[in-house]
C-alpha cells in the first residue's frame, strides 16, 4: 500500500493535466464541414459548433473570417446563435479551391476545406444557328463579360444581308442556355458596316459595348449600354469634324460606374489618342477630347481603372520603328487628362502597351520591347506624382526566359483581389530555324519586387500557340485561354493556375477537333462565383461561326 500511495502522487500532476488537456480539446469548437473535407458544397455556410450553446453568441466578423487562398477575405455575413457561428458568403465558393476558416476569439482555430470541382459543359454555337450553312454571314472578334446574376453577355461582329453589325446575346445562368443575338449598333440609312467591339461591366450590373462603325462616309466610334439586361440606344462618342477614321476602341469602369472609353483617330496633322468619358453621377457622355500630346502618329490605345476611379491610358507613339510607350492619367473626378509621360527607356522601340489596375489602386504596364527577334515583355508600375501624373513608380523588368530566345509579343495582365500579378505571353523559342511560339507565364506577389521564372503553360506536344487572354477569379485563381496548332489544326485551349497549389494546371483542350480544323482568338470572363466562359470564333465547314464554354 505505501508503494502504491508513492506511485499515485508521482503520477497525479501527469495526471491532472492529461484530464485538463482532454477537458480543453473538448472544449475546443468543432468546424463545420470538417478539416481537410474534399469535394465540398460551394454553397457551404462553414463555421464552428461548441458543446456550449452560449459560447458563440458573443462572435463577430472580426472574429469569424472564411479567407481564399490568396489570403483575401471571401465576403460574406457572419451569424451566431444556438452554439453555432457560421459565414454566409455572398456568393458561391469557387470550384475546386482550398479555403481558410478562421476563429482567431475566444479561442485561435483553423480549419481547411476545399470546394467540389465542376466539369466543362459542352461547347456550343451562341450566334443564330439556323444560319450556320451560310456563308456569307462569317462571325468574328468575339468579346464576353461577366454578369452581376451569374451570367454572362457576349458581343461580336457578323455580316448581316449587306452589313457587318455587331450582335450581342446573353447567357442564363438558371436556364443554362444563350438568348437569341441581336444587333445593338447604330441602325438607319446612313449607318455601315460596324467591327471589333470591346466591352466591360461594371460592379453594379451595367454593360457598356464599344465598337468603331462607318457612318456618313467614315468610321467613328459608338456606345451602347446595357442596363437591367436592356440594351439602349447607341451614341456616337468621337468627333465628326475631325477628318479621319476613328478605330480601336478599348474601356474599363469603375466601381461606381463611371466608364472611359479610348481609340485613335487622324486629326489632320497626326493620328491621336481621343478619350470621352461616362459621368455616371450625369447619366451622360462627356464630350471628347484627345489625351497624347505628341505630333507622332499614336497607336493601340489601351485603358485600365482603380476601383477608386482613377484612370490610365497607354499607347505607342513615335515613327516606324522607334516607336514609344506613354502614358497618361485622370484623377477621380477630375476634368482634364494630367500631361502623358514616357514609360518605355530611350533608344528602344517599344509597342503593343497593356494595363492593369489592381483592387489597392496599384497600376502596372506591361509592353513588347526591342526589334525584330530581341523583343522582350517588359514591365513597370505606374505611380502618380503630386500633380497626378503618371511616372514610372519601380524598375523596368524585362522577362527573360532561358528556354526561349526568339522574339516575345501580346502582353497581357491580370490582378487577384490580393493584389498578385500575372502575365502572360506569346515567345519563340528560337529565332532560327523552325519557329514554335508557346505561351509563358511569370507571377509577381503582392509587396514583391521580383517575378517568378517565365513558365510554359501551352501543350508541349502541340505546335506554336498565341492570342493569350487572362482573368482572375475571385478566389485568386488564374484562367487563361489561347489557339494553338495541333493534329486537328487551330483548336482553343485553357489552364489554371490554382493558387492553393501554387501552380499551373495542364492545358486542356475547349473546342471540339471534329467539328472545326480552325478555332481561334478565344475570349473569356470569369464571374463572382468563379464560374468562367469561354468564347472564340471557329469555321464549321461553312462559315465561321461564335462558340463558347461554361464552366460552373
Amino acid at each position: 500500500m505505501p508503494c502504491r500511495r508513492r506511485n499515485w502522487r508521482w503520477l497525479g500532476p501527469w495526471a491532472a493535466s492529461t484530464l485538463i488537456g482532454a477537458a480543453q480539446a473538448q472544449s475546443l469548437p468543432q468546424p463545420l464541414p470538417a478539416d481537410g473535407a474534399s469535394d465540398v458544397s460551394r454553397i457551404v455556410k462553414p463555421g464552428f459548433r461548441w458543446t456550449q450553446p452560449g459560447q458563440s453568441g458573443s462572435i463577430s466578423a472580426d472574429d469569424l473570417q472564411l479567407r481564399n487562398p490568396d489570403g483575401s477575405v471571401v465576403p460574406g455575413l457572419v451569424r451566431a446563435a444556438g452554439g453555432l457561428a457560421v459565414v454566409e458568403p455572398l456568393a458561391p465558393l469557387v470550384g475546386c479551391t482550398t479555403y481558410t476558416l478562421a476563429l482567431t476569439s475566444p479561442q485561435d482555430v483553423r480549419s481547411h476545406f476545399t470546394t467540389t470541382c465542376s466539369a466543362w459543359q459542352p461547347p456550343v454555337q451562341i450566334d443564330d444557328h439556323l444560319t450556320a450553312h451560310r456563308v456569307d454571314l462569317p462571325v468574328s472578334g468575339t468579346q464576353v463579360v461577366a454578369t452581376t446574376d451569374g451570367g454572362f453577355v457576349a458581343v461580336w461582329f457578323q455580316d448581316d444581308d449587306g452589313r457587318r453589325a455587331i450582335l450581342s446575346a446573353r447567357f442564363n445562368p438558371d436556364t443554362q442556355s444563350w438568348s437569341r443575338p441581336r444587333a445593338i449598333d447604330q441602325q438607319g440609312s446612313q449607318a455601315g458596316s460596324s467591327s471589333i467591339p470591346a466591352i466591360t461591366a461594371d460592379p453594379q450590373g451595367r454593360i457598356t459595348a464599344v465598337w468603331f462603325q462607318a457612318i456618313a462616309g467614315r468610321s467613328g466610334i459608338f456606345a451602347n449600354r446595357q442596363v437591367q439586361g436592356r440594351w439602349q440606344a447607341p451614341q456616337r462618342l468621337d468627333l465628326p469634324a475631325l477628318p479621319g477614321n476613328a478605330t480601336n476602341p478599348q474601356l474599363a469602369a469603375d466601381a461606381e460606374g463611371n466608364v472611359t472609353v479610348v481609340w485613335q483617330q487622324p486629326d489632320g496633322r497626326h493620328t491621336a489618342i481621343y478619350a470621352a468619358h461616362w459621368a455616371q453621377a450625369q447619366q451622360r457622355w462627356l464630350a471628347a477630347h484627345p489625351i497624347d500630346h505628341g505630333s507622332a502618329n499614336a497607336y493601340n490605345p489601351v485603358i485600365a481603372v482603380t476601383p477608386l476611379g482613377r484612370v490610365a491610358a497607354a499607347w505607342q507613339q513615335g515613327p516606324s520603328g522607334g516607336e514609344a510607350v506613354y502614358a497618361a492619367t485622370l484623377q477621380p473626378n477630375a476634368q482634364a487628362w494630367r500631361k502623358p509621360v514616357r514609360l518605355s527607356p530611350a533608344g528602344d522601340t517599344a509597342v503593343m502597351p497593356t494595363l492593369v489596375a489592381t483592387s489597392q489602386e496599384r497600376i502596372v504596364a506591361a509592353w513588347v520591347q526591342g526589334r525584330d527577334a530581341h523583343r522582350r515583355i517588359a514591365v513597370a508600375a505606374l505611380q502618380t506624382t503630386a500633380r497626378g501624373a503618371a511616372s514610372s513608380g519601380a524598375a523596368l523588368q524585362l522577362m527573360q526566359a532561358p528556354a526561349f530566345s526568339g522574339p516575345a509579343l501580346s502582353p497581357v495582365l491580370a490582378a487577384d483581389n490580393a493584389g498578385n500579378l500575372t502575365l502572360v505571353w506569346e515567345q519563340a523559342r528560337s529565332a532560327r530555324g523552325a519557329v514554335r511560339d508557346a505561351v509563358l507565364a511569370a507571377r509577381l506577389a503582392h509587396g514583391s519586387s521580383h517575378w517568378s521564372e517565365p513558365q510554359q503553360i501551352d501543350d508541349p506536344a502541340m505546335r506554336s500557340a498565341g492570342n493569350p487572354v487572362l482573368a482572375a477569379d475571385p478566389a485568386g485563381n488564374v484562367r487563361c485561354a489561347w489557339y494553338q496548332d495541333g493534329a486537328s489544326g487551330m483548336q482553343v485551349q485553357t489552364a489554371r493556375y490554382d493558387i492553393s497549389q501554387h501552380r499551373w494546371e495542364a492545358p486542356q483542350t475547349l473546342s471540339d477537333p471534329t467539328a472545326t480544323v480552325q478555332a481561334t482568338l478565344p475570349a473569356l470572363a470569369v464571374n463572382a462565383a468563379g464560374s468562367v466562359m469561354v468564347a472564340w470564333q471557329q469555321f464549321n465547314g461553312w462559315r465561321t461561326i461564335a462558340v463558347a464554354r461554361w464552366l460552373p
